[in-house]
């Protein structure tokens, strides 16, 4: 499944550090913005996002307002790698759950449900 350009940019932000190549950040409205800040408050991963700021810092897409790159910069501290991991399970759970509901298998089940209705009517 695809994610989204939230959850994506998590991913570079928070993996710059890591393999020392950088994907380009993908432009984003101020709300997405406030909602990464959100998620980094709520598991944890300020440390790691505002590192990823600070290795992206110059990029042109990195359009984060500058009262939002400030209370980024205020999260640093220590990084906590079973924050990371459980961020990363949610992202993942999210993944696999809307997966299971694409449209082609909700209409293989409703295709399914027709058929077994059927058999009972007959």
């Amino acid at each position: 499944m695809k994610k989204n350009v939230i959850q994506r940019n998590i991913e570079r932000l928070v993996y710059s550090d890591f393999e020392g190549k950088k994907d380009p950040i993908e432009p984003m409205s101020e709300w997405k913005w406030n909602k990464i800040y959100q998620l980094s408050r709520q598991y944890g991963i300020g440390a790691w996002i505002a590192d990823g700021i600070r290795c992206y810092d110059g990029d042109f897409f990195l359009n984060i307002p500058p009262n939002l790159r400030q209370k980024f910069m205020e999260l640093s501290g220590e990084k906590n790698p079973k924050n990371l991991e459980k961020f990363q399970l949610q992202i993942d759970r999210q993944s696999s759950l809307l997966q299971r509901f694409s449209t082609h298998s909700l209409r293989a089940y409703t295709e399914d449900f027709i058929k077994t209705i059927q058999n009972i009517e007959e």
